[in-house]
Parts: structure tokens; C-alpha cells; sequence
């Protein structure tokens, strides 16, 4: 029956994706108890097969996905139970690339949320690991985003207010308990950043700036 309340939901948006001028919708689910809500409003949006990604693996997931405007893209991959995704991107062109797990790593217990409203804005994003909380606002145009976590237990918040910056942030080993923490507020244009946290020791970086065309690097580990 819930397989079934799936497909249905499925169909449902396929002829509401068609009502609104070609926008594409691919889901591919397998498991049980998975909710799935996605909302388009615009024109040629698409929440996956174009990137060959779109696909739910597990129990008790829930994926809420709403966008709102022109030739957005999202493509995503979750494997594992009791993962929750939320993404809500108002705006233009802008790209979200999403995988929790793969074929050897499952994530569990993985909430995600993304908030987008502007343009051209670009976020890939991997995770490996369980008991991971991500949480992306951005507010502005042409911003990019590259984070990769394979450690468990991690945490993780980015507030974007401005244009043209880009982030590349990894998390990688064992937890110690805790797990990495990461907290940035950014506010400016052209600012660039680069975060890598690693070790056996759990590690906290809390990064703000406010101005342009700064360029911080940040290194943890033992």
C-alpha cells in the first residue's frame, strides 16, 4: 500500500510537472514508510534523471523538495532509514547535487535542510556517515558550495547572505564522540573558503565575516 500511495504521487506530479511547462520530476524508491513531497512552480525545473541520480533506498525517509522559478536542477541519492531532506530553492538556475551514501556506506538518522532564494547558485554535497544534522541558507546569486562529510556524528550550519562566494568544507574520521561541528555566517560578496576538519579529535570551527573578497582557510586534525 505505501508502495503504491508512492506511484500514485508519482503519477500525480508527472501530470503536474506537464501542466506547468515541461518540468521533469524521476523518483526511483525502494523500502518502506518513504514520504515524498516535491512542489515545481516555473518553467523546465527538474528534480532528477537528467543527472541519473533521483533514488531512496531505506525506511522512514522523508524528502520535501519545493522550487520556485526557472531551470532548477536537483539530483539526489539517500540510502540507509530515517533520513529527512528538505530543500526549498526560490530563484533561477540553480543546481543542488545531493548523495547520502553509496554502494559500501549507508547514512542513517541524516536530516538535511537547504534553503536557496536567488540565482545561479551551485551545491554539491556527499555524505558517508550517520547521526549528521546540515542545515544551508543562502540568500543571493552565483554562490557555490562544495561539502563532503564521511565522519558520523557531525554537525554542520552555513548562512550565506551575498553573491559570488564559494565554500569547499570536508569532514573526514573517526568521531570521537561528539563529532565535528561547523558553523559559518557569511556576509559579502566574492569571499572564499576552505575548511577541512579531520582527526580522532572532535573539532568545532566557527567561522563570520562580513566584506568582500576574503580568502580563509581553515585546517583540524591530529
Amino acid at each position: 500500500m505505501r508502495k503504491f500511495t508512492a506511484f500514485v504521487m508519482f503519477l500525480m506530479l508527472a501530470v503536474t510537472s506537464h501542466a506547468f511547462a515541461q518540468n521533469k520530476v524521476y523518483i526511483e524508491q525502494a523500502g518502506n514508510s518513504n514520504t515524498i513531497d516535491i512542489t515545481q512552480v516555473g518553467g523546465a525545473n527538474r528534480i532528477g534523471n537528467d543527472g541519473s541520480n533521483s533514488t531512496i533506498t531505506g525506511s522512514g525517509n522523508s524528502v520535501t523538495i519545493t522550487q520556485t522559478g526557472n531551470t532548477n536542477a536537483i539530483d539526489y541519492n539517500i540510502t540507509g532509514d530515517t533520513n529527512t531532506v528538505t530543500k526549498t530553492i526560490t530563484g533561477d538556475n540553480n543546481t543542488v547535487t545531493y548523495t547520502c551514501g553509496n554502494g559500501n556506506v549507508a547514512c542513517t538518522n541524516v536530516t538535511d535542510t537547504k534553503t536557496i532564494t536567488g540565482n545561479g547558485n551551485t551545491i554539491t554535497q556527499t555524505i558517508q556517515g550517520d547521526n549528521i544534522t546540515t542545515t544551508k541558507t543562502i540568500t543571493g546569486d552565483n554562490n557555490t558550495i562544495t561539502q563532503n562529510i564521511e565522519t558520523s556524528n557531525s554537525n554542520s550550519t552555513m548562512t550565506i547572505l551575498g553573491d559570488s562566494n564559494t565554500i569547499t568544507a570536508g569532514m573526514t574520521g573517526a568521531s570521537a564522540g561528539g563529532g565535528h561541528q561547523l558553523t559559518m555566517n557569511i556576509t559579502g560578496v566574492s569571499n572564499q573558503y576552505t575548511i577541512a576538519q579531520g582527526g580522532t579529535v572532535d573539532t568545532i570551527v566557527n567561522i563570520t565575516t562580513n566584506g568582500s573578497s576574503n580568502v580563509v582557510s581553515v585546517t583540524t586534525g591530529n
